[in-house]
C-alpha cells in the first residue's frame, strides 16, 4: 500500500521511510560508550569510600594515558555492542510484526538476544547464567533507550551525539562535584577495621594459595612464599620458614609503610610484622577489608608500578 503525494508520485509509508537498516539503532553505540565513561568516573569519584590499600589516586599523567589509550578500544567496544546487541534486538522487533507495536516488541526481542548471548557466555566460561544475563541486559538498556529516542524523533547520528554528549558532560560534572565534597567532608569514607591481637591468629592465604601465612596466638608464625623487604639483596623475591610475629596497633604503628620503608599516604593502620629465620627482613602486613571480611595486605614497588598483595581467611 502506498500513499499518493500531491503531484501523483508514490510515497512509501512512514515505516518504510524510516526503516533503513543503518538507522534501526541510531545512537546506541554512543550511549554504550557514554555509560562506560560515566561508570569509570563514578568509580573514581567514590574511591574514597573503598579501601585503596594506601596507594591513593593515580596521577593525572596516568589517568591521561588510560583515557588516550583506551579511547580506540572504547569506540570498538561500542560498535561491537551495537552490532551484537542493539541492532539484532531492534531488527527482530521490526521483523516480527507491524510498525504499530514495534516499540513494545523491543523488550521481548532484547530479552531473547540477551538469553542467546548469556547462553554463549556460559558455554565458554564458568559464569552463572543469571549473572551473565543481568550484565548483558544492564549494559544494553540505555543503548536501546537511546535507539528508541532516535527512531521516535527521527534523529541522525550527529543529533544523538550532541544530546548524549551534553548529558554525559553534565553527569561527569556531577561526579566531579561529588568527589570533591566526599574528599572534603569524609562522608562515608573508608575506615580500616580494628581487630584485637587474638583475631589475627589463624591461617591467611593469597594469590590462589601461592602465599600462605599461619599466625599462632602465642606469637609463632609460619610463612609460605611471602615477599621480602629488600628483594635486591637475594636471589629470590620471597621466602618461606618459621619464626615469630608481632602486632603493632595503629597508635604504635604510625603511618603505613611501603615495601621500601617509606611512609605512604593514607590513614594509619594496624600492622603485623614478621621475623622469619633465614629470610632477612620481611615486609610488613597491614589490615584492610572490613570487620566481617578482614584482609592483610602489603604494597610492593616494582619496575612497572606498585603491586598490592593481599591475604585473606580461607
Amino acid at each position: 500500500m502506498v500513499t499518493p503525494e500531491p503531484y501523483g508520485k508514490p510515497m512509501p509509508e512512514a515505516a518504510a521511510r524510516g526503516g533503513r537498516w543503518s538507522r534501526l539503532a541510531t545512537g546506541a553505540e554512543l550511549a554504550f560508550m557514554a555509560q562506560v565513561i560515566v561508570a569509570g568516573a563514578v568509580f573514581l569519584a567514590t574511591s574514597g569510600m573503598r579501601d585503596d590499600h594506601g596507594t591513593g589516586f593515580a596521577s593525572g599523567t596516568d589517568v591521561l594515558k588510560v583515557l588516550v589509550g583506551g579511547l580506540p578500544l572504547l569506540v570498538l567496544a561500542g560498535c561491537l555492542h551495537w552490532a551484537l546487541f542493539s541492532l539484532p534486538a531492534t531488527a527482530l522487533a521490526r521483523l516480527t510484526g507491524s510498525p504499530r507495536w514495534e516499540t513494545a516488541r523491543v523488550v521481548p526481542c532484547a530479552a531473547a538476544v540477551t538469553a542467546a548471548h548469556a547462553w554463549w557466555v556460559t558455554a565458554l566460561w564458568d559464569v552463572p547464567f543469571g549473572w551473565a544475563a543481568a550484565w548483558i541486559a544492564g549494559t544494553g538498556a540505555l543503548p536501546l533507550v537511546a535507539a528508541w529516542h532516535a527512531r521516535r524523533r527521527s534523529l541522525w547520528w550527529g543529533a544523538m551525539l550532541a544530546r548524549i554528549g551534553a548529558l554525559t558532560g553534565i553527569t561527569l560534572l556531577a561526579a566531579l562535584a561529588g568527589a570533591f565534597l566526599q574528599a572534603r567532608t569524609g562522608w562515608l569514607g573508608y575506615e580500616p577495621p580494628r581487630l584485637e591481637r587474638d583475631q589475627y591468629a589463624g591461617n591467611w592465604v593469597g594469590s590462589g594459595g601461592a602465599h600462605r601465612l599461619r599466625l599462632d596466638g602465642n606469637g609463632a608464625a609460619e610463612a609460605g612464599n611471602l615477599p621480602l623487604e629488600d628483594r635486591s639483596t637475594t636471589l629470590w623475591d620471597a621466602c618461606s620458614g618459621t619464626g615469630t610475629w608481632a602486632f603493632e596497633p595503629k597508635g604504635a604503628a604510625g603511618g603505613p609503610r611501603s615495601s621500601g620503608g617509606a611512609r605512604s599516604s593514607g590513614a594509619a593502620r594496624d600492622r603485623v610484622t614478621l621475623t622469619i629465620e633465614g629470610c632477612g627482613r620481611m615486609v610488613d602486613w597491614r589490615i584492610g577489608g572490613t570487620a566481617a571480611r578482614p584482609e592483610l595486605f602489603t604494597v610492593l614497588d616494582a619496575s612497572d608500578g606498585r603491586r598490592v598483595v593481599t591475604l585473606h581467611r580461607p
